[in-house]
């Protein structure tokens, strides 16, 4: 039966970063850029397009049109982010990039010839093929690194950058739309503490280029027969649907709520204009009709990159570990959130009243987060440090339980403390 599983099906059902890597390279490639091309070559992808052939072939014609009249609007977002990402860090002068998640771009090679330090970070599957790749493209250059990490793992983030000195730029393409509403907020987190340490900035564009292929969709929609623009927007509607997870905000398309959720994460935020670093020519557009053409430049050149600085704060971990028990705490400013496993007792209900006790000498907490996905069991002694925590908080909105099992829900309903917390 092993010799029957699709691994990369396996990947890219875990991941749904991977799916895509393969064709960011591919379409950069074919702009004619060398370093992607050869990366592409060492790697032994297709040409863009090429393989999506082989796929197609049992395709419906009809279906394929649409497809295929979709591909230069999305090619055309992966090739201005990548060059326009390059340009923006090499005009800022920064020193040391740390590419977030690095995929299989050529950005570490173009990047290390203008003296720039580099550190590619993504999952196993994609670290095990790049690191002999560009080995074999430049050769051991100190300049450029790759490790493998989790975003939303603090400590994986922190063993990637090793003894580094120095501000960081980080950049951040293709991650963030696939997070759901908790795992955003503690990459926030994450990458706040990373910038706290060593300084630095933290840009991406990924939330405006979504919208600017809407605009791109609405634009093509409008030029095509209507069965034709249905199905167009059925396709680009299902990709959105595997993207952006659970209310991701971040993704809102109300841009006000996207900007205080930044601002409530402790940064502070700058918009530089996209169109002052994009390519003078966009390969992808090439074949689309004038009119089309000029309207999805048109939505590029509207979009910003967000640049984020980290407004002065803390942010900690802790942790406590007993018998059939571990409490996760992560302090971010005044916000407060505990993920708790196994038994919450007698026994381990006085370590995560240390624990608490411990944030909030810190810094006062004024919201607190607990997330009993984990959780088995909670005694009355549990129930009761939950309830020292609440009673220290204004009301209700700022304590929150969240992912409760139906074990525990069972327990805080029976004991009435429902009518507390909930």
């Amino acid at each position: 039966m092993a010799a029957d599983i699709n691994i990369e099906k396996l990947r890219e059902e875990v991941n749904p970063v991977y799916s895509t890597a393969h064709s960011c390279l591919q379409i950069v490639a074919g702009t004619g850029d060398e370093e992607s091309d050869n990366l592409r070559k060492v790697l032994g992808f297709t040409k863009f397009g090429e393989d999506a052939k082989e796929r197609g072939a049992d395709i419906d014609p009809g279906l394929k049109q649409v497809l295929l009249s979709l591909m230069p609007i999305f090619s055309s977002l992966v090739e201005t982010r990548f060059f326009s990402s390059n340009n923006f860090i090499k005009e800022s002068a920064a020193k040391t990039v740390v590419d977030l998640p690095c995929g299989y771009t050529a950005r570490g090679v173009k990047l290390t010839k203008s003296g720039i330090d580099y550190y590619g970070f993504d999952l196993p599957a994609v670290i095990d093929a790049m690191k002999p790749a560009v080995n074999k493209l430049i050769g051991d250059n100190e300049k450029i690194r790759y490790h493998e990490v989790d975003a939303t793992n603090y400590a994986s983030l922190k063993k990637g950058l090793g003894d580094i000195k120095g501000e960081l730029h980080i950049t951040t393409e293709g991650l963030l739309m696939y997070l759901t509403q908790a795992e955003i907020e503690t990459v926030f987190g994450n990458i706040r503490k990373l910038l706290l340490e060593y300084g630095g900035k933290w840009v991406t564009v990924d939330n405006e280029l979504d919208l600017a292929q809407d605009k791109g969709i609405m634009a093509l929609t409008a030029s095509l027969p209507k069965e034709m623009a249905g199905a167009v927007a059925n396709i680009a509607a299902g990709s959105v649907a595997k993207t952006t997870m659970e209310n991701n905000v971040f993704f809102d398309k109300d841009r006000e709520k996207a900007k205080k959720f930044v601002e409530d994460m402790g940064f502070n935020l700058k918009f530089i204009p996209f169109k002052d670093y994009m390519p003078d020519t966009i390969y992808s557009l090439a074949g689309l009709p004038d009119e089309l053409r000029a309207q999805v430049l048109k939505g590029l050149q509207e979009v910003n990159m967000w640049v984020m600085t980290p407004k002065a704060g803390i942010v900690e971990d802790f942790s406590c570990k007993e018998e059939n028990f571990n409490a996760n705490v992560r302090l971010n400013d005044d916000k407060l959130y505990i993920e708790l496993t196994g038994r919450l007792d007698t026994i381990t209900a006085p370590e995560l009243l240390s624990l608490y006790k411990e944030a909030d000498a810190k810094a006062k907490i004024s919201h607190i987060t607990i997330d009993m996905k984990k959780l088995d069991y909670v005694s009355s002694a549990g129930l009761r440090v939950l309830l020292i925590m609440r009673k220290a908080l204004p009301d209700n909105e700022c304590f929150n339980i969240i992912n409760m099992n139906e074990n525990v829900k069972e327990i805080i309903e029976t004991t009435g403390f429902d009518t507390i917390f909930c």
